[in-house]
């Protein structure tokens, strides 16, 4: 399979990159800044902003499938989630790639379920009310896209596995709020939803 990945040289993004190499796929990692990349294997790299269209349509190019793993770090109202999405699913179409899997969370409704969940997301919501706008325009924008979409919904990412081995993604928000998932247990469920129809039009939570 080939696989196009925005938000390549993130945590997530070179966890990904890393397991596509060992399973024998070929990727593409679209990144700001090639060097942030380390030692994170791709076949292909091209460069350039989320928000670039020119970039973007060049490494959708050829692409079976689709993997958006942004990430907000310091200025957390800028409109990447939005407007990032927006310019990948569009070069999508210009290419006729159908197959998406978006990397989200669950830390606003519906995507929670439980009083602790609730409450720990409603503190998440007042402390990031920009981030959570955002991942909302996300979400529509997402659903509304025509695409063959999948979105993956993580609730704890860590380096560090907990002592429960992971539960295969769930059709339904985790009962308990803090479901830790090392980065690379996170990624094998991206490759593993990526050719299953059974997962499209869904939100996942792993």
């Amino acid at each position: 399979m080939s696989l196009t990945v925005f938000g390549a040289s993130g945590r997530t993004g070179q966890a990904l990159l890393h397991l596509a190499h060992a399973r024998g796929h070929r990727t593409t990692a679209h990144v700001r800044d090639a060097a942030r990349l380390g030692d994170a294997p791709a076949t292909r790299v091209v460069t350039g902003s989320v928000f670039d269209t020119v970039s973007v349509t060049d490494a959708v190019r050829d692409a079976d499938a689709v993997v958006i793993a942004l990430g907000l770090h310091r200025d957390r109202s800028t409109a990447l989630y939005s407007r990032g999405t927006a310019t990948v699913v569009g070069a999508m179409r210009q290419h006729g790639v159908r197959r998406l899997v978006v990397v989200s969370e669950a830390a606003y409704p519906p995507h929670t379920r439980g009083p602790l969940a609730h409450t720990a997301a409603a503190l998440y919501r007042l402390a990031n009310a920009p981030a959570v706008r955002e991942r909302r325009l996300q979400d529509s924008i997402v659903t509304t896209s025509q695409t063959d979409w999948t979105i993956l919904r993580p609730t704890l990412l860590a380096h560090r596995p907990s002592r429960r081995p992971p539960s295969p993604p769930a059709p339904h928000p985790r009962a308990h709020a803090f479901s830790r998932l090392t980065y690379r247990q996170l990624t094998a469920q991206i490759l593993d939803v990526l050719d299953d129809p059974a997962t499209y039009h869904r939100n996942l939570y792993p």
